[in-house]
């Protein structure tokens, strides 16, 4: 084994075996050679031109009493390249060149080590690892105002840190399903995290699934990855960051939808964006239930229309610890990069929708399959009688036709989507009869327009026929009946019209009476028949009242407070209505006494 080989000078490196050392090279061709070990406990600084090749291994450690300590930094105008390994307790400093061949670079501290440059050089990497012990910032891997990434052979290794970009962006040029790996210890995972507008790039060419181990530690603690498969093996270029806040924050407000989902998840959301290709790509988020609540669906920004949109059609699973939220062959194809885990509503219930009649009464309407709560809305021709509220509902229509909805009001405060139909309006007949009446013998003819193929009569006695044109016989006289003809139609639809008739109906008012008690014509007795209201008085011929009534059936007996009445001819007034008809009488009647 070696300890160090090749030029050194003009380098300093001191001391070699002290304490601590510093590897300052100004200007210094160095070259450390296959299977040689080299640690440095202080730091090491690449200035003016150096060019350092490294084959074997550099291990550079922290020591608090020199500058920079456990730092790695290669000075402007200055070159590194070889396909060794680099072990860097502190900050990756890179402000000139880094040809990383099959080169591996570990961060390895237990305190926040940043890869940074200060003239803006981005450093792409072959492989790199990040290790250590630290917790909390310091578990942490920053970017620090550059962006960075590993090659087109090369792995990035997280295990179970935090790769903390800021508003840079680390690429992953590796279209290797495996050039990503972390610790997947539910709880202690490694992740990227990022701040808009940094993410986690990766390159595809694979119909497989590429993962993108999302996270962040701002705030409540969560990793959150995402999981996308492009469904061709075509060229892609995907990008991720996971935000973990409210999608409000940015300007994504939770309440502007396509009016498909009854909630979006208020904790985060993750930025996808295909920047290169075509492929449908299968999208796959996952989630902790107990954390976050569950979720029916997935929704992304429009920005067209400034809303959010239902990904419908998506399917749930178990991974681990996580429940996922998958959206296969997505397309990409309307802009925005915002996605969120939402609840969906239900789909809109089936609807049992009837033909019907006109002016009909009683008709079902039904969910099928359904029940709880349903919320129905008729238009204006249709009047729900009974059953708001459950799977069934009678209604009463009269005509025209309409639009009808319901909608399940579930039982954790998510409407479904409104279920929809539109009756089929049959005409109904219009029922019409007319009838001839000799006594009370009564011939009724059907005027119903239209093919019939039906007929109900009641003629109101208790009595009824089914014969298109019936006769009726009434029993009593001098009342009124209401008399009905049902008719069906062809088309089934049935239709009803109510008369009332009156049975010979006549008032008979005597002129002359004779109250001698001999049993003839000792009373004003008006005869009537199918009299309703009645309103009788009779005066002298001074135009006093001597007899008033209300009652056809309370008769004068020529008598006035008990009195007889003396003979001659007194004025009587009657009026009185039946059902169809008013009467209005007035005469003389003679009274004699002999």
């Amino acid at each position: 084994m070696k300890l160090l080989t090749g030029a050194l000078l003009p380098a300093l490196f001191l001391p070699l075996c002290s304490m601590g050392q510093i590897l300052y090279s100004n200007g210094a061709l160095l070259t450390i050679s296959a299977g040689t070990l080299v640690q440095i406990n202080g730091g090491a600084e690449l200035a003016q031109t150096t060019t350092l090749t490294n084959e074997g291994s550099v291990t550079i450690t922290k020591n608090s009493t020199f500058p920079n300590p456990g730092t790695f930094k290669i000075g402007n105008n200055s070159a590194v390249s070889g396909n060794g390994f680099y072990l860097v307790e502190q900050d990756w400093v890179n402000d000139g060149i880094f040809n990383f061949g099959t080169s591996t670079v570990t961060l390895f501290g237990n305190t926040q080590q940043f890869i940074t440059s200060t003239n803006g050089v981005s450093t792409v990497f072959n492989n790199l690892v990040l290790t250590g012990a630290g917790v909390g910032n310091n578990r942490k891997k920053t970017l620090q105002s550059v962006n960075a990434s590993t090659g087109a052979s090369g792995t990035l290794q997280l295990n179970d840190r935090e790769l903390e970009t800021q508003t840079n962006s680390f690429f992953v040029l590796n279209p290797a399903v495996s050039a990503v790996t972390y610790s997947n210890v539910f709880g202690s995972e490694g992740f990227v995290s990022s701040l808009e507008p940094g993410t986690l790039s990766r390159i595809t060419n694979f119909a497989n699934t590429y993962i993108f181990p999302t996270g962040s530690s701002a705030g409540t603690l969560r990793f959150r990855p995402v999981e996308l498969t492009p469904q061709t093996n075509v060229g892609s270029e995907y990008t991720v960051r996971f935000n973990n806040y409210d999608a409000n924050t940015d300007a994504f407000d939770r309440t502007q939808t396509d009016g498909n989902m009854c909630a979006l998840n208020p904790a985060y959301y993750h930025s996808i964006e295909r920047l290169i290709g075509n492929a449908p790509t299968d999208i796959r988020l996952f989630y902790v239930i107990a954390d976050d609540g569950d979720w029916t669906g997935m929704s992304h920004w429009r920005t067209a229309s400034s809303d959010w949109n239902d990904m419908p059609a998506t399917s749930s699973n178990i991974s681990g610890g996580f429940t996922t939220r998958t959206k296969t062959a997505w397309t990409f194809a309307n802009p925005g990069f915002p996605y969120i885990l939402s609840t969906s509503k239900p789909g809109p219930p089936a609807l049992n929708c009837p033909s019907i009649c006109e002016n009909s009464f009683n008709n079902v309407f039904s969910v099928n399959g359904g029940s709880g709560n349903f919320q129905w809305t008729f238009p204006s021709n249709g009047t729900i009688t009974s059953g708001q509220g459950t799977a069934t509902v009678l209604v009463d229509w009269n005509t025209g036709s309409g639009e009808i909805t319901v909608v399940d009001m579930g039982s954790n405060g998510c409407s479904s989507q409104p279920g929809t139909c539109t009756p089929i309006i049959k005409p109904s007949p219009a029922a019409q009869f007319s009838y001839t009446e000799e006594g009370t013998n009564y011939s009724f003819t059907d005027e119903t327009a239209g093919s019939i193929t039906a007929w109900n009569w009641t003629f109101g006695d208790g009595q009824g026929s089914s014969s298109q044109n019936p006769v009726h016989v009434y029993e009593d006289n001098g009342d009124s009946y209401s008399v009905t003809l049902q008719v069906t139609a062809t088309n089934g639809c049935m239709a009803s019209l109510t008369q009332l008739i009156e049975i010979f109906q006549d008032i008979t008012v005597p002129n002359i009476i004779t109250p001698n008690d001999d049993g003839t014509n000792d009373f004003f007795l008006i005869k009537t028949a199918g009299i309703k209201s009645y309103d009788l008085i009779i005066v002298n011929r001074w135009g006093n009242t001597v007899f008033t009534s209300s009652d056809p059936t309370v008769i004068w007996d020529g008598k006035s407070d008990g009195k007889p009445v003396d003979e001659g001819v007194y004025f009587y007034k009657l009026k009185a209505s039946s059902a169809t008809k008013e009467y209005n009488y007035q005469g003389n009647v003679t009274v004699v006494r002999n």
